[in-house]
This record gives structure tokens, C-alpha cells and sequence, in this order.
């Protein structure tokens, strides 16, 4: 029995929702020393606001219900051998120069400051101009050349690291499925209905339109779906979010296979029809 306005006793629980697809909007600044505090002290302000709203009740109701499931285990061969492909295409296209970083660095900034006469001041291109010679524009091209190629590496290194990264992922999680002896994986879903407040759970990082699908189909209002509960299985991303190969590292750090969300999601709105 919950006594009203009663709060001697009472345990507050912080539980992690379904944020496997959720950034800081600012987590890659590179200005400014990373500070959770600021948005620390907007989720404690929200709950003291949202909880001078909330008014106790007496109630008897308790229901728990737990459950589990088997869930399919991907087959990354698929996956890796594509991913590997790109890689090979990519370190392909890369190009050779006659820059470094050291010698790259300056140009940029002298090129894009000084665009019409970056290597040096105006009258000497006027002067070269009089004198029929074209030599300072044939060095600005080819140094414009030699940039644009070396820019283009930068990009396509940028790819690769972020290919080798899931790569990485992809093969790690196909030695532990194959490993694993079988094609499925089990998983234990809880549900608990404590007077008005339903919540269920799931032992991984669910992304944000799964939550809202279950809370859309429950027949409770609110219901709440806690992720990264009784173990933890790496990122559940939804189907479509799995046919990203190598795009993100939600959608490689997964030992699910695309068919897991539409198993997952009935299991989960049976387990809260039955609180």
C-alpha cells in the first residue's frame, strides 16, 4: 500500500529509456571541455517539476510479470564482406602528393585568405601579366591541384576509420554468434504495474522508435520502457536502422538479426496486456 503524500521511504531510481540512437547535440564540439553538469542539472530541475505534480494514491495494485524470449543472432558474413569491399575501393582512391600536413596547413589558410593573388602581393602578378609570363598561375593551380587531392585523402581517411571501427564491431560480433553454438539468443523481458505506473524491459540498447512503438500500441497511458536491464546485449537497433551497413556504430556493435524487432515488440505488449 502506497499511503498519499507519503514519501518516508521512498527510493527514487534513475532508469535509462530507450537511447541507443541518442546524442548530447554538442558532443563533438571541440571548443568547449565536455560537462555533463549542465544537462544534469536540466534533468534534475525536470523531475522536482514534474514530481511536485505527481499526487499519491492509495492502491493495492502490484503485478509483475517476466518473461523469456528467444531472439535471432545475425550473420554478418554478408555485412563484413561489403564493408571490406568499400575498404578496398576506398584506399583505391586515395592519391598521391606532393604534400605533408606541414606544408598543407599553410596553403589553406593562405589560399583561402589571399584567393586572387595567394602567392604574393598583387604587383608581382601584375608585373608577370605585362610581361606575357604566367608562371605564378601555374604554380596556384597546380598547389589548388596538390590541395584538393590532399583534402579528398583527409575525407577518404575519415571513411576508413570510421569503417575500420565498425568492421572491428561486425567481426567481433560474428565470432561471438558463431560461437554461441546456436542462432538464437535468449533474453529476459520484465513487466511491472504498480498502481498507474507500468514499465517493461529489455537487456540492450533499444532506439528511440521502438520505445514509441510499444508506448503507442500499450494499453496503458503512460507506459515507460526501460532499456539496459537483467543483462546487456550491445545495441537493438530497429530493422531499417540495420540495413545502415557500417554507417553508425549502433548499427554494428549488434548481435541481432533485422527479424528481432517485430518479435520483440509483440513479446513486449503481451507482457503489459497481461499487468
Amino acid at each position: 500500500m502506497i499511503e498519499e503524500n507519503s514519501s518516508e521511504g521512498t527510493i527514487a531510481l534513475f532508469v535509462q529509456g530507450c537511447g541507443g540512437d541518442i546524442n548530447p547535440v554538442l558532443y563533438k564540439d571541440v571548443d568547449n571541455p565536455r560537462d555533463g553538469e549542465p544537462l544534469g542539472n536540466m534533468l534534475g530541475l525536470s523531475t522536482l517539476k514534474a514530481l511536485r505534480k505527481i499526487k499519491c494514491k492509495p492502491t493495492n495494485v502490484l503485478k509483475i510479470v517476466n518473461k523469456k524470449i528467444e531472439l535471432p543472432r545475425a550473420d554478418n558474413a554478408e555485412r563484413i564482406d561489403a564493408l571490406l569491399a568499400k575498404q578496398r575501393k576506398l584506399l583505391g582512391s586515395l592519391r598521391g602528393t606532393s604534400l605533408n600536413l606541414k606544408t598543407f596547413l599553410p596553403l589553406v589558410v593562405r589560399y583561402n585568405v589571399h584567393k586572387e593573388f595567394p602567392s604574393y602581393y598583387s604587383h608581382r602578378y601584375l608585373h608577370e601579366k605585362e610581361r606575357g609570363r604566367s608562371h605564378l598561375k601555374r604554380h596556384d593551380n597546380l598547389n589548388r591541384q596538390n590541395m584538393e587531392r590532399y583534402l579528398k585523402n583527409i575525407y577518404t581517411m575519415e571513411k576508413l576509420t570510421r569503417l575500420q571501427a565498425n568492421l572491428n564491431l561486425l567481426k567481433k560480433h560474428q565470432a561471438e554468434n558463431v560461437a554461441a553454438g546456436k542462432r538464437t539468443v535468449d533474453v529476459e523481458l520484465l513487466g511491472i504495474r504498480i498502481g498507474d505506473f507500468v514499465m517493461t524491459t529489455f537487456p540492450g540498447e533499444l532506439t528511440v522508435r521502438i520505445g514509441l512503438n510499444i508506448k503507442k500500441k500499450s494499453p496503458y497511458k503512460p507506459t515507460f520502457v526501460a532499456g539496459y536491464t537483467n543483462g546487456y546485449i550491445y545495441y537493438a537497433p530497429t530493422t531499417e536502422q540495420l540495413r545502415n551497413v557500417g554507417g553508425a556504430q549502433e548499427d554494428s556493435d549488434c548481435i541481432l538479426a533485422p527479424e528481432w524487432q517485430p518479435i520483440y515488440e509483440k513479446a513486449a505488449i503481451d507482457i503489459l496486456k497481461q499487468l
